[in-house]
Parts: structure tokens; sequence; C-alpha cells
């Protein structure tokens, strides 16, 4: 791999990292403005599930259940009953 394609490599991924950043940044602020009253007749669910996507960009995902069961991330497809 030669030295420009090792940088434009480089530079995108940078870019990537930025824009995640600020989708992640906008997003949070969007949410709290609206629970704080600012945005009233805004619906932030898909505000929130962007700002879920976006943390799950970066590994980090909600805490399973209380109950102290932990519940795994894979669960077992069900089976369908085949036709005859």
């Amino acid at each position: 791999m030669d030295d420009n394609t090792e940088k434009t490599e480089q530079s995108y991924e940078w870019l990537s990292e930025l824009v995640k950043v600020s989708v992640l940044s906008w997003s949070a602020a969007l949410l709290t403005l609206s629970y704080m009253g600012f945005f009233q007749k805004m619906d932030p669910t898909f505000i929130a599930s962007v700002f879920s996507g976006s943390l799950a960009g970066y590994g980090i995902s909600r805490a399973a259940e209380k109950s102290g069961q932990k519940k795994s991330k894979i669960e077992e497809p069900t089976s369908t009953p085949k036709a005859k």
C-alpha cells in the first residue's frame, strides 16, 4: 500500500469519527432540550433511536433487566411448524 493511499484512509477514518461524534452530540442536545421543555411539540422517539444507534456505534448499549437475571444477547430462533 503506498503512502498516499494510507493517508487517504486515515483521513476517512478521522472524518467518520467526526461525523459519529457530531450526530451523537446533536441527538443528545435535542433530547436534552426536549426533556427540558424547549421543544414541546417534538416527538423524541426518532431522536432517541438516532442517539441509541450512535451509542451502539461505540459499543455502548442500554442495561439489561434489573431483576438480576442475565438475558442472553443472542436468542435461539423459534422453530416454525413445517407445512404438510
